[in-house]
């Protein structure tokens, strides 16, 4: 609240006002990094007692996927009607999205399979990694470079995360450790990178609304998993190609992956890219709680320290990013002939006498 004097004397409080609008961006922002602190806490915690997970990861995707893809036809419905619906089925449409949908369920695989190998809070902060991914990606790509300030950071959230995994091995604090797992996290990061990249490029070069290219882009996911499913679990694993579910596997489909998808989109929608940034390097911090709170782990001093040299580092560079783009150089504004209107008209006056 903030006092002011009006015109007669009179002290008036005036207290600060928020629209719909903004309530519903900061509504968005708290659903998802809570939703992504707790996704890998739910495959963890799925697991029961278990030292590895007794459903098969793959149809665990597979069945979300397939709950996605009614979803984008019931959205496709609701939004456009039959025609719309009709697109969802559009051969062209769904051959553009195959490549993309079959990379990202590779990375959906490489995830669940890292967390039979690290704890979920290890795996929380190694993906932090994709920061600097991003940033080689971009320069080798596209040329994309960072400047100085920008490149310490990423050194500061590297360093972040080798403390965080190696004090948390050193300790034994209820933390699981293992060079194979730290290998497939590192490469579902690449992988989630790199599809970024090309999902980006097909939704803004498709003209089909939304809920058309959303459904198209699960269907071919949903059908990797299944083919996933069929070789690993079915032709190599027994035939067994669901393995034991329960009452935890059905809430890790809904709440860690179904509920993921829904909330990656909203978030785009009322947000941006920055704050999607932040919300998953603030998800670091509250999946060590939900690890320590939930799941038997023990609180760690160093850890934790470390847990928020990484979070802070990630929101260093993601606030360093929208400044570069907000500010220009103040060298160019000085050389640009628009920045000085009136000398600029003078010249144009004194050169047509």
């Amino acid at each position: 609240a903030q006092a002011c004097r009006s015109s007669t004397g009179v002290v008036e409080v005036l207290h600060p006002h928020f629209d719909g609008q903004e309530m519903s961006a900061a509504a968005a922002f708290f659903a998802v990094t809570t939703q992504r602190a707790c996704h890998n806490a739910f495959i963890e915690w799925a697991k029961g007692d278990s030292a590895r997970a007794e459903y098969t990861v793959s149809s665990v995707i597979f069945v979300a996927q397939l709950c996605c893809v009614f979803m984008g036809w019931f959205l496709a419905h609701q939004s456009g009607g039959q025609k719309d619906l009709k697109k969802c089925f559009d051969i062209p449409t769904l051959k553009k999205f195959s490549v993309i949908g079959f990379i990202y369920a590779m990375g959906d695989i490489f995830e669940m399979e890292s967390v039979n190998y690290i704890d979920s809070s290890t795996y929380t902060v190694l993906s932090q990694s994709k920061l600097i991914v991003t940033a080689l990606l971009m320069w080798g790509i596209d040329g994309t470079k960072q400047n100085l300030m920008q490149w310490f950071i990423l050194f500061t959230t590297t360093a972040g995360m080798v403390e965080y995994v190696l004090v948390g091995k050193a300790s034994s604090g209820g933390m699981t450790f293992s060079p194979f797992g730290v290998f497939l996290a590192i490469t579902k990061v690449f992988i989630s990178c790199f599809v970024a990249v090309l999902n980006q490029k097909a939704l803004k070069t498709d003209k089909s609304p939304f809920p058309v290219q959303f459904s198209c882009l699960k269907v071919s996911w949903a059908l990797a998993s299944f083919g996933y499913m069929i070789v690993k679990d079915g032709i190599f694993g027994g035939g067994n190609l669901f393995g034991v579910w329960t009452w935890r596997t059905g809430v890790l489909v809904f709440f860690g992956f179904i509920l993921k998808t829904f909330f990656n989109q909203y978030l785009l929608k009322v947000l941006d890219a920055i704050w999607k940034n932040i919300s998953e390097a603030i998800g670091v911090l509250l999946v060590y709680f939900v690890k320590v709170a939930l799941l038997g782990g023990t609180f760690i001093p160093a850890v934790f320290n470390a847990a928020i040299i990484v979070i802070l580092a990630c929101i260093s560079y993601v606030l360093s990013k929208q400044a570069a783009s907000a500010k220009k150089s103040d060298i160019g504004d000085e050389l640009c002939p628009e920045s000085y209107p009136d000398l600029q008209t003078s010249l144009l006056a004194g050169r047509r006498r």
